[in-house]
């Protein structure tokens, strides 16, 4: 008989990615751009920042060092572009 809990037990970890990936932008955010409590999306390998536009255009000014900083930092997380 098909067991649904053995079944989800592949999802779990993908809960504890997911924040283990905020806490590297975040703090991404924090060294690179010197910005703290940034709200923020990440779809399809593009983090998109929700934010006033002057905090905007700070990280899209550094948006290369912000990809190059997450690259080094969590490579199971593909961040790829900023907007």
């Amino acid at each position: 008989m098909f067991n649904i809990s053995d079944y989800l037990k592949k999802f779990t970890h993908l809960e504890g990615d997911l924040e283990a990936q905020k806490k590297i932008i975040g703090s991404a955010l924090k060294e690179v751009c010197n910005l703290e409590d940034i709200d923020f999306e990440i779809k399809k390998g593009t983090l998109y920042v929700t934010a006033n536009p002057t905090i905007k255009s700070i990280i899209f000014t550094k948006k290369d060092q912000i990809v190059v900083y997450l690259k080094q930092n969590f490579r199971k997380g593909k961040v790829i572009d900023v907007r």
